[in-house]
């Protein structure tokens, strides 16, 4: 079976330490400029790998529903913007060979949504799972697996059983035999 990579407590304090680091950093002795980062477009060529809704997006959206539903909540809606917000991520971490919320760029799951949907006014969360050497389970189980790891997260089951997220996307990916899930989670 595949090795879940999570991130949580160690990725949270690993991510205000390079927050710290890089509000100290200077070039020539001065601070560096903000960077803004792109709310318009995804990345080129993540965004011409992804992939629609595939049989695992459908399992993964089944394993999280049927979680919620456990748990007292009320199941999830997809939405399109959010899938292909999500499906292009997940594509650009196989395709630059990265893991985490946020991509090379600067981009997260916010601008990500803004890039496929400019209007967007709500709050978004998103999770991530990396399956290396997965093999070919089938994509219920696949799913099943995926799903039981981001509940083991504190972090990630409280995205999983907010209440006030009601839309989600998901997005997969592969490279070899690695599997790369994005779900994105929305309010209206």
């Amino acid at each position: 079976m595949g090795r879940t990579i999570r991130l949580g407590f160690r990725f949270g304090f690993g991510v205000l330490l390079a927050l710290t680091i890089a509000g100290c950093a200077t070039q020539n002795g001065e601070p560096l400029k903000p960077q803004r980062v792109n709310l318009t477009s995804l990345p080129a060529g993540a965004s011409a790998a992804a992939t629609g809704e595939t049989p695992l997006t459908a399992a993964v959206l089944a394993a999280v529903n049927a979680y919620r539903t456990e748990k007292g909540v009320a199941p999830l809606a997809a939405d399109p913007a959010l899938q292909r917000a999500a499906a292009v991520h997940s594509a650009d971490m196989a395709l630059r060979n990265f893991i985490g919320n946020f991509n090379p760029d600067g981009q997260g799951a916010q601008e990500r949504v803004l890039a496929v949907k400019p209007d967007y006014k709500g709050s978004v969360m998103e999770t991530i799972s990396v399956r290396r050497d997965a093999g070919s389970p089938s994509p219920d189980a696949l799913a099943a697996d995926i799903v039981k790891g981001w509940t083991v997260d504190p972090t990630q089951r409280k995205v999983l059983r907010d209440a006030s997220f009601t839309q989600t996307g998901i997005g997969t990916a592969t490279k070899g035999n690695d599997v790369y899930v994005t779900e994105v989670f929305a309010t209206p």
